[in-house]
């Protein structure tokens, strides 16, 4: 089955927005990122730590793309280790944006790292888009084969940096708010340290917590708020 084949199964999370990520010290990059449909042809590298968003960020990009009216394949590497690399690229450097997730999951292995080299050097003949997300920096990436991490340096770097709790927690209760919830400083504070960080699993409880205050007629109290995401 052919890349394109295999994104069309790849679902983009319905919370993936750029107007649901909180920038904070990363407005520039989401600027930057939001500009890619019509910015000219070429290679973007989004990379980080976990938490950060990248996967939320490509997504909301690839989204933007398509309501531009624009061809875009988003893929998640880790999801297609195990899977044929030429088999799984081929036939996505036609479109007018590539979004490749994760590609940390990959690099390591020589197959893939060919088989993204040859991608790449498609998309440039093509005079195609493509965003790359990574855990760090070109040189830091592990890479099989030398000449993929050259591809990588030769990329625009967008380096996206961790918020700080203060950021996190003002970032819920304005999304809170914008649902109508009061989301006390505490109940924030509690969802920051025991839920995963990114900007989509926390968008998802606050759409959780709104049902069951609905349903409940309750307000978004600790207790109330920890009996219901467990």
């Amino acid at each position: 089955m052919k890349g394109e084949q295999l994104a069309l199964s790849v679902q983009l999370r319905s919370t993936a927005s750029f107007d649901t990520y909180f920038a904070g010290p990363n407005a520039p990059v989401v600027a930057a990122l939001r500009g890619i449909a019509d910015a000219p042809a070429g290679g973007s590298l989004l990379f980080g730590p976990d938490g950060v968003g990248k996967t939320h960020l490509l997504q909301a990009t690839a989204r933007a793309a398509q309501q531009r009216g624009l061809r875009v394949v988003y893929l998640p590497l880790g999801n297609f280790g195990d899977a044929d690399p030429a088999e799984t690229v081929d036939g996505i450097d036609t479109l007018d944006l590539l979004a490749l997730d994760d590609i940390d999951a990959v690099a390591a292995d020589p197959d893939w790292a060919f088989a993204l080299i040859r991608l790449i050097d498609r998309l440039r003949s093509e005079q195609r888009r493509w965003l790359i997300s990574a855990a760090a920096a070109p040189e830091r990436i592990t890479c099989a084969l030398p000449d993929l991490r050259t591809r990588l340096e030769q990329a625009a770097r967008y380096g996206l940096r961790t918020l700080a709790d203060a950021d996190r927690s003002q970032w819920l209760r304005d999304n809170a708010q914008a649902r109508g919830l009061e989301l006390p400083d505490e109940v924030a504070r509690w969802l920051i340290n025991h839920l995963p960080r990114d900007a989509a699993s926390l968008v998802a409880a606050l759409e959780r917590l709104d049902r069951a205050s609905l349903s409940a007629k309750r307000r978004l109290t600790l207790p109330f708020v920890q009996k219901t995401l467990g």
